[in-house]
């Protein structure tokens, strides 16, 4: 009788033991997978990203220009949601440009400098314009529209993080033709 207590008991024991070495190896087994996988999937973000922001820029630019070739009085309603990175309205000086920057751990594709703060080379896609370059250990990736010289941009706006409701109108004040991108 004692005998088949003590081997009941080293059944029990053994189970639990069993159940401990299958619960730590399926958490080494999670870390693992976990640690290899997280940057892939922050890469397949930043570049979804760079796609969203690409094809809001694009749209940006058709409106603008719409805007501009029907003359004063056009407008458009434009939604805008910025999740990441600095969306900004310059036009101030010689500066007619709407950029978006992202600082990426990765390369994501689009060449930078060899050395920190040095430009990669300029791609253009249409009237859009990217540029990489290397700060520190990522890299600053920026896509711009210029209209400097082609267009006049006024805006309120500076920088733009969230969703806005965006009014894109050519207008005419002192006989000054612009095209206003305003909060709607």
């Amino acid at each position: 009788m004692l005998r088949r207590q003590r081997s009941t008991r080293c059944k029990k024991g053994q189970i639990w033991i069993s159940a401990a070495l299958y619960t730590a190896l399926g958490l080494i087994l999670i870390t693992l997978i976990l640690s290899v996988g997280m940057p892939f999937v922050n890469k397949i973000k930043d570049r979804n990203t760079i796609l969203q922001t690409k094809n809001i820029l694009f749209e940006v630019d058709k409106l603008v220009r719409e805007v501009d070739l029907e003359g004063v009085g056009s407008r458009r309603p434009f939604f805008v949601d910025i999740g990441e990175g600095d969306f900004l309205i310059k036009n101030e000086g010689a500066e007619e440009k709407i950029i978006w920057t992202l600082i990426s751990k990765e390369k994501l594709g689009i060449e930078s400098g060899n050395s920190v703060g040095e430009l990669g080379p300029l791609i253009e896609e249409g009237s859009l314009k990217i540029q990489s370059k290397k700060v520190g250990q990522g890299f600053e990736i920026s896509l711009w529209l210029d209209y400097k010289d082609i267009i006049d941009i006024e805006s309120n706006l500076k920088q733009l993080s969230g969703q806005y409701n965006l009014i894109i109108e050519h207008r005419q004040t002192g006989g000054n033709d612009y095209v206003e991108i305003r909060e709607g």
